[in-house]
C-alpha cells in the first residue's frame, strides 16, 4: 500500500509539474506578445481530453485556462480580439498594440477544438516567404500560429545539413554536395524532387547557419505544443550517386517547368536495398541534430512523373517507402500532400491513388487535401479510403499580391466537411505557398477549428473589431462588405493585376499573370471609402494595413482599365489618346510604389537585404541578390514558362522591374503609332525578355521604409485617380 501510495504522489507530482510547465509557456508567450500587459494574465492548466479553452476573470486579471499551450494560446488570442480590438500579425514587423488597461471580460466563455489537428506551411512557403528569415521573423511567426492554434507546422529549415551529412557518409565529396543544392528560395523545388544544381552551390555558412536556426524553430514549437513534420527520404539522389553507386536503381525524373538536363533530379527505385541503407541514414542522422517527433513529409512524385503508372508498382513504391520509414524509426507515419492528385489528375485515377494509399498499413499515412477551396480530393474519392486527411485551405500561389478566395465558400466548406468527413477527417490546415495580403481568410480557417458554427459575417465583424472596428463603426461595416461583395472568388494560379504581367495590347503575356477578378469595382472602392471614414484610429497598424492593401488593389484594377484604354487609342490610331493612357498607366505605378514603400513586408529592398545579410562574402551577398530577383521575375530562366509566377506588388519591384517593362512598351508602341507603322508586339516581348536577363545581375542599394501614414495617401490617390 505505502509503495502505491508512493507511485501515486510521484504521478500526482509529475502531474502538476507538466501542468505548471504549460502556464509557463503561456505566460512567455504573453510576455512576447503583449508585454505591457503580461503580468495580469494568468494561466491555468485544466483536464480535458480534446483541445479546450476558457476564457474569465479572476480578482482583477484575466484568467485563461487551457488543457496545453496550445489552447491556451488560442485563448489569449481569443482575449486579444474580443476583449482588447488587437491584432497579431504573423510578420514580426507590425506591432501588436494594446490598451494601457486591461479590459476584463464581462461574462466568462471559450471553445473546444471541433479537430485535433491544425497543419499549417507548404514547401512552397520557404521558398517564396521564409527564405531569408533569422530568429527574428520566426519567433513571431511561431507564436502566431500558436495564437490561431496550429499544433503541426511543416519544418524544412535548416534540412541541408541532414542530407550533407548523409551523403558524406554514403561517400560522396563536398563538391558533389553542395553543387547538387539550390539557391536558397529555390530549395523547395530541391525537396519536392523537381530541380536540382540551381543558382547553386550552398555555402558551408549556409548550411551551417540554418542548421542553427532550425534548433531555435524546434525549440520553441515543441515548447508550445506543436508536433513539427520534419523530412525522411522520397528517393531523391544527387546525380553523383550513380558514379558512386553504379549498379544501383536509378532514373532519371521528367522533366520540370522547362529547366535543362543539368538541373534534372534523379529517383531511387524504393525496391532498391540502397533506399532502405539512405533512408535510415538520413533519419538517424536528422533525429541526431533535431531529434524527431515521429511523423515525416514524403512526397515522391510532385509535380513529376512515377517511373512506372501502374497499379502494382504504385503499391509496391508507397509499401517500400514505408518499410524503410519503420525500420528507421519503429514509431514513423508518413504525411503526404495530395497536391500531385489534384494537379496531375490525368495520370492519378482513384484505382492508381487507392492502390498507392494502401501499400501503407493502418492509420500510418497521414493525407493533406491540399487545394479544397477549389477541389476536395476526399469527396471525390471515397474519404481517401478510409486513410486519415486533413482539409487544407491554399488560398495563395507565389506569394501573390491579389485580394481573393471566397469567404462564405470556406465557411460552407469546413462546416460541411466537420460534419460529414467521416471519422478519418483529423484537422484542419493551410498550405498556403506563400504569405499574402489576405490574412484574414487564413486565420478565418485556423478560427473555424475552433468554432465550426461560425459564420463568414461572425468572423467579418471579430476580424473587423481587431483591426480598429472596435473605435470606428464603419471599419465593421467596411469588413461586412468585403465579406459579403468582395472575397466571393476562390484563389487561383497567376492572380496579378497587369501591373506585373510582361506587357501586352490585349490578353497577359504569359500562364501567370491573369487580371480576373469576381466583384465590382464599385463595391471596392465602396469599402476603401468605408475605411477613410473611419476616425480616431490612423494610427492602428492594422488598419492602415487594411487600407493601403485595399488602396493598391483598386489601383491595380484601374491599371488593368487603363492598359484596356490604352490598346483602344492604338487600335483607334488616336495619339493623344495614347500618351495620355500612357502617362496614367506611368502614374498609376508610382502610386503604387510609394503607397507600397510604408510597409516593409512590400518591400523589394527588404527582401534584398534580407538575401544579403546570409552572404559572408561579397560574392556570396551577389549571389544570393541574384537568387532573391530570379524567383520574383524570370523564377528560373529568362523565356521559360515560371516566368513572373511569383509576381507581387512591392515597392521597388513596380519602380525598378515592372513599371520599366510597361515603360519600354508603351514607348516602342507610340513610336510606331508616331512613325505610322503596324505595332511589333513580339519584336518588343523579345527585347524585354533580354532586359529581364539583365535585372537579374543588377544589385540595389537599401532603401529606408517610408515614414509617410499610408492613410494620408489613400486619400490623396482615392480623390486623383478615382472621381
Amino acid at each position: 500500500m505505502k509503495k502505491m501510495i508512493a507511485v501515486l504522489v510521484s504521478s500526482f507530482a509529475a502531474s502538476a509539474m507538466f501542468a505548471s510547465g504549460h502556464a509557463e509557456t503561456a505566460s512567455a508567450l504573453a510576455s512576447r506578445i503583449v508585454p505591457s500587459i503580461a503580468d495580469r494574465i494568468v494561466f491555468e492548466t485544466i483536464d480535458s481530453p480534446t483541445d479546450t479553452f476558457a476564457v474569465s476573470s479572476r480578482d482583477g486579471k484575466v484568467l485563461i485556462e487551457g488543457n496545453n499551450p496550445s489552447a491556451m494560446a488560442v485563448g489569449l488570442n481569443n482575449y486579444l480580439r474580443r476583449q482588447l480590438g488587437a491584432n497579431v500579425s504573423w510578420y514580426a514587423s507590425e506591432p501588436v498594440q494594446v490598451p494601457d488597461e486591461i479590459v476584463l471580460p464581462a461574462e466568462p466563455y471559450g471553445a473546444r477544438a471541433a479537430v485535433g489537428t491544425r497543419f499549417f506551411l507548404n514547401y512552397c512557403t520557404f521558398g517564396y516567404t521564409m527564405p531569408y528569415w533569422k530568429w527574428n521573423e520566426w519567433e513571431r511567426f511561431i507564436d502566431w500560429m500558436a495564437l490561431n492554434g496550429v499544433n503541426m507546422p511543416l519544418a524544412m529549415t535548416g534540412a541541408e545539413k541532414s542530407w550533407y551529412e548523409t551523403w558524406r557518409s554514403l561517400g560522396l565529396s563536398d563538391d558533389e554536395i553542395r553543387s547538387s543544392f539550390t539557391g536558397p528560395a529555390h530549395l523547395p523545388w530541391h525537396w519536392m524532387n523537381n530541380i536540382d544544381c540551381f543558382q547553386g552551390p550552398l555555402s558551408t555558412a549556409w548550411i551551417d547557419s540554418q542548421e542553427a536556426l532550425q534548433k531555435q524553430i524546434l525549440a520553441r514549437e515543441r515548447e508550445l505544443g506543436m508536433t513539427p513534420v520534419l523530412p525522411a527520404f522520397a528517393g531523391h539522389v544527387p546525380a553523383a550517386l550513380a558514379k558512386h553507386y553504379p549498379g544501383a536503381n536509378i532514373t532519371e525524373h521528367s522533366v520540370w517547368g522547362e529547366f535543362p538536363q543539368a538541373d534534372r533530379c534523379y529517383f531511387l527505385n524504393p525496391s532498391d536495398p540502397l533506399y532502405a541503407e539512405i533512408q535510415k541514414r538520413f533519419i538517424d542522422t536528422q533525429t541526431r541534430l533535431y531529434g524527431s517527433d515521429h511523423i515525416y513529409g514524403i512526397d515522391p512524385f510532385n509535380e513529376v512523373d512515377s517511373p512506372d503508372w501502374s497499379e502494382g508498382f504504385l503499391n509496391n513504391a508507397s509499401r517500400g517507402i514505408f518499410a524503410t520509414l519503420r525500420a528507421a524509426d519503429p514509431q514513423a507515419r508518413w504525411l503526404q500532400m495530395t497536391w500531385n492528385f489534384y494537379y496531375d489528375r490525368k495520370h492519378w485515377t482513384k484505382p492508381r491513388m487507392k492502390a498507392f494509399l494502401e501499400g501503407v498499413e493502418g492509420d500510418n499515412m497521414l493525407l493533406l487535401d491540399y487545394f479544397c477551396d477549389n477541389i476536395e480530393i476526399w469527396r471525390r474519392n471515397d474519404r481517401y479510403f478510409g486513410k486519415p486527411y486533413i482539409w487544407c485551405y491554399l488560398g495563395n500561389f507565389g506569394g501573390n499580391t491579389m485580394i481573393n478566395g471566397n469567404m462564405h465558400d470556406v465557411d460552407a466548406k469546413i462546416s460541411k466537411v466537420i460534419a460529414d468527413g467521416g471519422d478519418n477527417l483529423i484537422g484542419l490546415g493551410g498550405t498556403l505557398e506563400g504569405f499574402d495580403c489576405n490574412p484574414v481568410m487564413h486565420e478565418f480557417m485556423l478560427a473555424k477549428a475552433w468554432a465550426p458554427t461560425m459564420s463568414a459575417n461572425d468572423w467579418a465583424t471579430v476580424w473587423a473589431r481587431s483591426r480598429g472596428g472596435d473605435k470606428a463603426p464603419s471599419i465593421v461595416d467596411a469588413w461586412q462588405l468585403m465579406a459579403d461583395s468582395i472575397y466571393v472568388g476562390r484563389t487561383y494560379v497567376g492572380n496579378a493585376c497587369l501591373t506585373n504581367a510582361r506587357p501586352a495590347l490585349e490578353k497577359p503575356n504569359g500562364s501567370y499573370t491573369s487580371p480576373r477578378y469576381h466583384y465590382d469595382d464599385a463595391n471596392l472602392l465602396r469599402v476603401l471609402d468605408l475605411f477613410l471614414s473611419a476616425e480616431g484610429v490612423d494610427e492602428n497598424a492594422a488598419y492602415r494595413y487594411d487600407v493601403m492593401n485595399v488602396t493598391r488593389q483598386a489601383l491595380g484594377n484601374e491599371f488593368n482599365h487603363t492598359r484596356d484604354r490604352f490598346t483602344q487609342a492604338y487600335v483607334d490610331g488616336d495619339i493623344a489618346a495614347a500618351r495620355a493612357e500612357a502617362a496614367r498607366m506611368n502614374d498609376l505605378i508610382a502610386a503604387l510604389d510609394t503607397l507600397l514603400a510604408t510597409d516593409p513586408q512590400f518591400s523589394l529592398s527588404q527582401w534584398i537585404a534580407d538575401a544579403r545579410r546570409h552572404g559572408t562574402t561579397p560574392a556570396e551577398a551577389d549571389a544570393y541578390e541574384k537568387n532573391a530577383r530570379t524567383i520574383l521575375s524570370i523564377w528560373g530562366y529568362t523565356d521559360k514558362k515560371l516566368n513572373d509566377y511569383a509576381n507581387r506588388q512591392w515597392s521597388g519591384l513596380l519602380s525598378g522591374f515592372y513599371s520599366n517593362r510597361w515603360k519600354m512598351f508603351t514607348d516602342a508602341v507610340l513610336k510606331a503609332m508616331e512613325e505610322g507603322h503596324e505595332f511589333d508586339e513580339a519584336a518588343t516581348t523579345a527585347t524585354i525578355k533580354d532586359w529581364e536577363g539583365s535585372w537579374i545581375l543588377e544589385k540595389s542599394a537599401a532603401t529606408p521604409v517610408s515614414d509617410t501614414n499610408p492613410v494620408h495617401l489613400a486619400r490623396k490617390y482615392r480623390q486623383k485617380f478615382f472621381r
